[in-house]
This record gives structure tokens, sequence and C-alpha cells, in this order.
């Protein structure tokens, strides 16, 4: 798979995740755009349209859930890996239930996030 053009958007609140998530994808040859909030990501997403959107889950103001609600609430079908340091069954059915593709749970390995992104990834050039 070709990754140059792909890019992805990387929403955490938290500066230190957002820099190690966006270092780790860069050097796999993505390109990435990145937001702090779910309200700066709702808007990079409408302007860029990203081919996968990483989303935490836990962030002042919009949620990720609430991110994600809204987000498929526009018919918006990109592919969402969903990171969260919620690792209850309950909180991973409701981020299932709202749209994500697919989640990953803070602290995570670099090659687990990147299998997740290569299988979202894949997923998406197969439609």
């Amino acid at each position: 798979m070709s990754r140059k053009g792909c890019s992805i958007l990387v929403v955490d609140d938290n500066q230190d995740i957002r820099d190690l998530i966006t270092l780790i994808v860069e050097e796999e040859g993505y390109g990435v755009l990145a937001a702090s909030d779910g309200e700066s990501a709702l808007n990079l997403l409408q302007i860029h349209q990203p081919e996968l959107l990483l989303l935490d889950v836990m962030m002042p103001g919009l949620s990720g859930i609430d991110v994600l609600k809204e987000i498929r609430a526009t018919g918006n079908v990109v592919p969402v890996l969903m990171i969260t340091a919620k690792s209850q069954s309950m909180d991973i059915e409701l981020a299932l239930a709202a749209g994500a593709n697919s989640y990953i749970v803070k602290p995570f390995r670099a090659d687990a996030l990147l299998e997740k992104i290569s299988s979202l990834m894949s997923q998406e050039l197969r439609k």
C-alpha cells in the first residue's frame, strides 16, 4: 500500500501523546494533521478530508464520542480508531456503537497502533 498522499488526523488533548502518535505515523510515511480538541478536529475534518481519524475519547469540551457522533450524523464514513485510557468493555462498546471502526487502549505499543492503522487503511482502500 502506498502511503504517500494518505493523511491521518490525530486528535488528543495531551500534546505529548499527540506528538508521539504523529512521530510514529510520519515515520511510516503518512501525512499527519493534528488537533488538540473536538472542535478543531471537526474543522480540520471538513477542510482536509483525511483517510483516517485517530480520536482520543476523554477530552475537555467535546469528548471523542461526541465528535464521533457528530461526524457520523453528517454521513461521513471516515474510518475512526478510538484511542482511550478506558479499557472496560462497556466503554469500548459505547465507542463502537457510536460508529468507531476500532479502538486501542492507552498505553499502547507503536507496533500495535501501526497494525490497527494498516488494517483500517487497507479496508478503506478496498472500498
